[in-house]
């Protein structure tokens, strides 16, 4: 017996078997996760090292070429780039698609373990972080209250929001971040210590020895035993004080106090954040993977609704970055594509078909067919997300094929005078292989694009697995319930005559007999027709690696010279506050200057110094203002008044969401000389600026950081017994300070970091004045082994395939990326051509991406 014939004869059967696909169905639909892309893991790892106090130039020899090439020699490195700043090594190694990370993160941790110690000292060990789209935050906030200070808010909000939000369900981790963090302080006065010949690093040793607790055994008396321990741990901050750290020649002991003072403060501030024109703390929502994007964020605005409730007047929350808002509209817009292209469907159905039963039947075929498809998805372990719910509604259409082919040939037999379940049963019959042989057809169209690799694959694989789904349910629903419902929901009767459709029978047989006589001139037309398309889509229509979305929020980027303190970066973004809230569309805005804090991960699209800042803001939902995000930005941007030196850029966040460049233009310039790659920069940027759809052009490299260059005096220096090493640290220990110890308060664990007061380091003269303990006790000055010399140095130094480079960047407005990225070429090969052997050129960025996009796919169409 055939599975149609089985259908119709077992309708109780088919009935429950309807029941339970729903059932199920709508189980799976809503155990369905819903995001903005599919969780891919991007072959990518990240190798950060900090060195406090390090130049560009000393990170990139020190710590970064011996990283790169350590770590390159891993199995399926595809790429290793870099970035070289101040006191800081990012390192990102690039693997081939299909790499498992977890053993090549191992991998990379065993080689960088061999040579570790080959690292200077001072410097932190290597991390290693993977790149992952579920470490984006789904919200990000700014909290304020004009009342409290920094370190109470982030206090407050830590333990009143913080650990509520994190237990939600679906919520991993809710960060807090200050740009304040708290520091004991231990100010020396240099006078001080050198009348009671001390330096620096003993009041540093004693601190590290006085603030200890041991074991020191036990002791049985009479039944019971005694554990014995030597409690020494510093219990307030005069504890700290009223050390001893030395006794003067008179035999008195000196106390911390006699030699400096010690403070409850905070680190170094590099870094200074404002939310909605005030100060105040972020917070960081992110959501564990698989969870609903759109069910966590709202639980958890909910939640936050509650609880501020609860918190002290004045504590505001500004919601500036929300990724549920964009998938919403994102779902819904492409639900709705899909009802209406599936009325549609059944609209022209009947307007064929001129019978309301048969479309009865394609209108409950349809729904049944994606709940279907709801239940493959979730058996596959994917989630709504965008590239799933495209191929969804696209598949609606290619649903009702399968249903169509059989409904007709149904209605065919039964307007010939056959009973309806004969006709049911024998109409599903007669087409059941010619559907199969179409729906594997089509599918074999898409199966290509499941083992296609890079980012288009990966991204292709869901779509072409839920249109596959899809059909294959199609196909299901079309052989089983099809023919079950027609001989239900049909009526016998006899063939009704259409006049109009008579007619248009008549016109295309006709048509169709002038085709067939001139079958060489039609054929021609056919093929001329296919080759201008194909030239079109080649030569004249515009190209883009992700098409332009409205994501109602935006992040720029504000650059000003190097050298410029922090406070008048903060003075220029302030204007632009003031400028943005002028616009009735933006809701909220929170700015950040300087680089970011030790404990937050550094990125290659952060800060590089006090002289930078980022400007991040909301927008109302698209159907409430009239203009784009893009047309908005371009309004202020041109509002701005002109600074001197300052440059506003406005960053692709669709980009980085995928590991790519931070500007859809990217001109790559290598070689080993800083300064003729910058040059040649130059020459790139004048000849290309005038190129119209072309933004915010710039360098990656920017003018040198002014540094004083101590170089010792090795012969003298060997007199006195030192080491180069020796030297610097004694330096470092004056300047920087030094971390001896931590003190206990509150269930916080904070560094005391021993320094110079401030007033004590203000000069040269009192950089060359820093005392120098020799190997036999002697005191010296630095002045008498080293001297002291003012130069510049690279900010960063970015280095890709182990070469050093320099980028051209650029964003672009009002034209496809392609067209511009072809103008560029033509102005750019003279400069190309006259490169001296070692340098060339390259084009990256968004482009890169797209090339390697668009030969995937080109590949899988041939296929």
């Amino acid at each position: 017996m055939s599975i149609p014939k089985f259908s119709v004869t077992h309708k109780v059967t088919t009935t429950m078997l309807i029941l339970i696909i729903v059932v199920v169905g709508i189980i799976a639909y809503y155990q369905l996760g819903l995001e903005l892309f599919p969780d891919i893991e991007y072959p990518q790892l990240t190798v950060v090292t900090a060195y406090r106090g390090a130049s560009s130039e000393d990170i990139e020899s020190m710590i970064t070429k011996p990283i790169e090439s350590w770590v390159s020699t891993v199995n399926k490195v595809k790429k290793v780039r870099s970035f070289s700043q101040e006191g800081l090594s990012l390192i990102t190694i690039e693997f081939e698609w299909g790499t498992n990370l977890d053993f090549a993160a191992q991998d990379v941790r065993d080689r960088i373990a061999l040579y570790k110690a080959m690292l200077p000292e001072g410097a932190t060990d290597p991390l290693i972080y993977k790149f992952s789209l579920t470490d984006f935050p789904i919200l990000f906030y700014g909290v304020t209250n004009p009342s409290i200070d920094e370190r109470a808010l982030k206090t407050l909000v830590e333990k009143n929001v913080a650990d509520r939000l994190e237990r939600i369900d679906g919520v991993a981790s809710a960060m807090v971040l200050a740009t304040k963090e708290r520091e004991i302080e231990v100010y020396l006065r240099k006078s001080a210590l050198e009348s009671r010949g001390l330096t620096i690093d003993s009041v540093i040793n004693a601190l590290r020895l006085e603030n200890i607790n041991l074991p020191a055994g036990y002791i049985t008396k009479g039944h019971k035993e005694y554990i014995i321990r030597t409690v020494g741990e510093f219990k307030s901050l005069d504890d700290i004080a009223n050390i001893v750290i030395g006794v003067s020649q008179t035999g008195k002991p000196i106390y911390l106090r006699d030699v400096g003072e010690v403070v409850d403060g905070y680190k170094d501030i590099r870094n200074l954040s404002r939310i909605q024109q005030g100060e105040g703390v972020l917070l960081w929502v992110q959501k564990s993977s698989g969870s609903n994007t759109v069910e966590v964020a709202r639980k958890v605005k909910k939640e936050i609704e509650e609880i501020s409730k609860t918190l002290p007047e004045g504590t505001n929350f500004y919601l500036t970055l929300d990724f549920s808002q964009f998938i919403e509209l994102m779902a819904s817009r492409t639900t709705n594509n899909a009802i209406v292209g599936g009325l549609l469907a059944i609209a022209v159905l009947f307007l064929f078909i001129g019978n309301w039963r048969p479309t009865l039947t394609i209108g409950l075929a349809i729904p049944l067919s994606i709940v279907t498809t709801f239940i493959a998805l979730y058996a596959a372990g994917y989630t709504f997300n965008f590239i799933t719910l495209v191929g969804l509604a696209l598949g609606v259409g290619m649903m009702v094929d399968n249903a169509v082919v059989v409904i007709e040939n149904i209605y065919r037999h039964m307007q010939s005078g056959m009973r309806k379940e004969e006709a049911s049963s024998f109409g599903a019959e007669e087409v059941t292989l010619a559907i199969t042989a179409s729906t594997f057809t089509t599918i074999a169209v898409f199966f290509p694009m499941i083992f296609a690799k890079s980012l288009v694959g990966k991204l292709a694989r869901p779509f072409a697995l839920t249109i596959s789904f899809g059909l294959l349910a199609s196909l299901f629903v079309a052989i089983t319930i099809v023919p079950m419902l027609a001989s239900v929901i049909y009526k016998e009767e006899k063939e009704r005559k259409s006049h109009y459709f008579d007619k248009v029978k008549e016109w295309y047989e006709r048509a169709l007999e002038k085709v067939l006589r001139a079958r060489t001139i039609f054929l021609l037309s056919i093929i001329t027709l296919f080759v201008i398309s194909v030239l079109i889509v080649i030569f004249w229509t515009g190209k883009e690696f992700f098409p332009s979305s409205d994501r109602s929020f935006f992040m720029m980027r504000v650059k000003l010279p190097v050298g410029t303190p922090l406070n008048e970066t903060v003075r220029v973004l302030k204007t632009l506050e003031d400028k943005a809230l002028e616009e009735k569309a933006i809701k909220s805005i929170i700015t950040f200057a300087g680089a970011e804090s030790e404990e937050q991960t550094p990125s290659e699209f952060s800060a590089s110094g006090p002289h930078e800042g980022f400007f991040m803001g909301s927008l109302v939902r698209r159907k409430e203002r009239k203009e784009s995000t893009n047309e908005i930005l371009e309004r202020i941007r041109k509002g701005i008044p002109p600074f001197e030196n300052v440059k506003i850029e406005v960053i692709d966040m669709s980009t980085m969401s995928f590991g790519g460049s931070t500007s859809p233009i990217e001109i790559k310039i290598f070689g080993d000389n800083l300064d003729f790659l910058r040059d040649t920069g130059w020459k790139i940027i004048e000849s290309i600026k005038d190129i119209e759809g072309i933004r915010d052009l710039r360098m990656s490299i920017e003018k040198g950081k002014p540094e004083y260059h101590i170089t010792i005096d090795r012969e003298r220096a060997s007199r006195f017994g030192l080491k180069v090493a020796q030297i610097g640290s004694a330096i470092e220990s004056y300047t920087l300070g030094r971390v001896s110890t931590r003190f206990k308060t509150g269930g916080e664990e904070l560094d005391v970091r021993v320094r110079l007061h401030p007033d004590d380091q203000r000069t040269v003269d009192d950089l060359l004045s820093i005392p120098i303990i020799t190997p036999t006790g002697k005191k010296i000055f630095l002045r008498d082994v080293a001297y002291v010399k003012e130069e510049t140095g690279p900010v960063r130094i970015e280095r890709d395939g182990q070469v050093r480079k320099v980028s051209v960047l650029a964003n672009y407005f009002g034209r496809d990326l392609g067209g511009i990225t072809a103008e560029i070429k033509k102005r750019i090969e003279p400069i190309q051509k006259s490169l001296p052997f070692g340098y060339f050129i390259e084009l990256g960025g968004q482009y890169k991406d797209m090339v390697e996009s668009f030969k995937t796919i080109a590949w899988v169409l041939i296929l």
